[in-house]
């Protein structure tokens, strides 16, 4: 009897577990078709020509395939010169962000000093801070600081109309990007330093490394996944990143992929030029594409790290 009652109880459990799992299956598979179709109906749309948008094929398959919506985005919508912009920033910012938060966080992880536990507790708090709300005070500090630096070297050069334009460059971009995520990104990888056994920087020491050596051939490989990862989500960030670059880029020619997309969008939504629309969205979405894909299995364990052996 009560071999019977706990074999029911099993199937039960079982039955219950089973009907679980295809829920949650129904679920993931609704949710990977509602990521995957606009993607694909972006795609299917950039391949269709404008006179079948005025007949009203919106929803249908292509009559006639065309690539010519991604020629006139590449050349004529200036796609081209967007993303080699957004290139030169997002490869200026992960240089400057990869020196610049590994050094100080060796630094931090490392040194039990009263100034090293202040500049964590510093970044600690500035990751309270929204972004948002520094935009426009940053903008008037860059602008104010070209000015001082324009009349500066005015009076050196005797060159009256000499401006460097800190508040309309790419360069000044990157910086701005790298300075970003440096609170965040530094506090967080503070904790994978501090997980490094000690015995292996001792014992790099006793045979006589400097701080380059064991910051180089020892820190940096335990915390290279980390490392890895971060550089992977920075470049995807910095990429998709719009808000700063329409805020500190005027001119159309330092644009990048994000703003140009805006302008894209704006300048062929009134010629009814809707193909040439989604092939820049294609286009703009095509290096993150191929990114995820090849670093999916980086990206999905970024944050594993193993402490060594010891």
């Amino acid at each position: 009897m009560a071999a019977s009652s706990i074999k029911k109880a099993a199937i039960r459990r079982s039955g219950t577990q089973m009907a679980l799992r295809w829920l949650l299956r129904i679920f993931l598979y609704a949710w990977t078709i509602t990521i995957l179709f606009p993607m694909f109906w972006m795609i299917v749309t950039s391949l269709k020509t404008s006179f079948e948008f005025m007949n009203g094929n919106v929803w249908g398959w292509p009559q006639d395939l065309t690539f010519e919506n991604f020629k006139t985005a590449w050349l004529d919508a200036d796609m081209a010169k967007y993303t080699a912009n957004t290139l030169f920033v997002v490869v200026l910012t992960l240089v400057l962000d990869f020196f610049i938060v590994t050094i100080t966080s060796y630094v931090i992880g490392r040194y039990p000093y009263k100034w090293a536990r202040f500049l964590e507790m510093f970044y600690f708090l500035c990751m309270m801070v929204p972004g948002a709300l520094l935009l426009v005070p940053q903008y008037f500090q860059i602008y104010n600081l070209g000015e001082v630096l324009d009349n500066i070297i005015r009076n050196i050069t005797g060159n009256p109309d000499f401006t460097l334009h800190l508040t309309d460059n790419l360069v000044t971009l990157g910086v701005i990007y790298s300075i970003g995520s440096l609170p965040g990104t530094t506090f967080l990888m503070v904790g994978f330093v501090k997980k490094i056994d000690k015995s292996f920087v001792e014992a790099a020491k006793i045979d006589g490394a400097r701080e380059w050596y064991v910051f180089s051939k020892i820190v940096l490989p335990f915390v290279k996944p980390i490392v890895f990862y971060h550089v992977i989500s920075k470049f995807m960030g910095t990429w998709n990143e719009y808000l700063t670059a329409l805020t500190f880029l005027n001119g159309e020619e330092y644009y990048t992929i994000s703003v140009g997309i805006q302008k894209l969008i704006n300048k062929y939504t009134y010629q009814s030029n809707y193909g040439a629309i989604f092939a820049g969205l294609c286009i703009s979405m095509l290096p993150i594409l191929i990114i995820y894909i090849v670093f999916q299995k980086q990206i999905q364990n970024g944050t594993d790290m193993g402490e060594g052996l010891k």
